[in-house]
């Protein structure tokens, strides 16, 4: 870990966090499409309760996603306030 990473995550420790949370959205969603091939099919009735909830998780999984992404960005920013308030001049 270099000094700067360090920094960082004396900073804003969540992103450690949010890396995990990323990293398992990503894995979840490949595990659900490779048990689920169909899920981004159209929507059938004839669709099993098991691929309904599926397509309800990856959904659900999107949206928390989204909501990580805006949060880190916010973050970012703090993180970028920071660099410029240690400058020098």
């Amino acid at each position: 870990m270099t000094v700067d990473e360090f920094r960082r995550l004396l900073i804003a420790p969540e992103i450690i966090v949010l890396d995990l949370a990323q990293a398992s959205l990503r894995a979840l969603e490949r595990a659900l499409l490779l048990e689920h091939p169909l899920l981004h099919a159209p929507h059938s009735d004839d669709d099993p309760i098991v691929r309904h909830r599926a397509r309800s998780v990856l959904r659900h999984a999107s949206r928390l996603r989204r909501a990580l992404r805006a949060y880190r960005g916010v973050v970012e920013v703090i993180l970028h306030q920071a660099d410029l308030d240690d400058a020098p001049f």
